[in-house]
């Protein structure tokens, strides 16, 4: 095996090692974590499903090619060798991502420990409430639809004056500064898949 190949090796047995490290944690935290007095068959099911669902939602295929669109045409423009330095620059693109997605995963988790569930706390599919909110989103999203197949007229030109000095702005600090860029993008890419 050549050097290049044994380097490689090293960094995917890394990977791997990391994810189990991270599973074995998640799944202490799961054990440790009072479940309502769930069965063991019933909270070990929970956990498998919210484990998919998360990662479904991470790859859902209306977001996840953009994020590998991304990262490849940002590592794509260097004049290094070949594989080390865009591999270098994915790297650390990615993690200023996941740092980002993970500093919006913990603000929302210091919100609801201090007290943001007890806001939501009586909301429920049967009450008023609920189904207000039902009733309310679900008019908005046939409306979105019917923007989008073009039955109803907009004028998005208006729109889009308003948002382009803000594109222009995240254009410019994602080239000036493409870390921080990436991390920001980590922290809209879950704040939007929230939405």
């Amino acid at each position: 095996m050549s050097r290049g190949g044994s380097k490689l090796l090293f960094w995917y047995l890394i990977l791997v090692l990391s994810v189990v490290f991270l599973a074995f944690v998640g799944y202490t935290g799961f054990l440790l974590y009072p479940r309502f007095s769930l069965p063991d068959v019933t909270g070990i099911g929970l956990m498998v499903l919210a484990a998919a669902a998360g990662i479904a939602s991470f790859f859902s295929p209306c977001s996840f090619p953009i994020l590998v669109t991304l990262l490849a045409r940002e590592t794509s423009s260097t004049t290094e060798e070949p594989l080390q330095a865009p591999l270098r620059q994915a790297l650390v693109f990615a993690a200023a991502l996941s740092l980002g997605a993970t500093l919006f995963l913990l603000l929302a988790g210091i919100i609801v420990a201090l007290g943001g569930a007890s806001l939501f706390a009586n909301v429920t599919f049967t009450n008023l409430t609920g189904r207000v909110l039902r009733i309310i989103v679900g008019m908005v999203l046939i409306i979105f639809g019917l923007i989008q197949v073009g039955v109803i007229p907009t004028p998005f030109g208006e729109v889009w004056r308003i948002i382009r000095p803000l594109t222009r702005a995240q254009a410019r600090l994602r080239r000036q500064r493409p870390t921080f860029g990436f991390a920001l993008f980590g922290f809209g890419y879950i704040l939007a898949g929230f939405g």
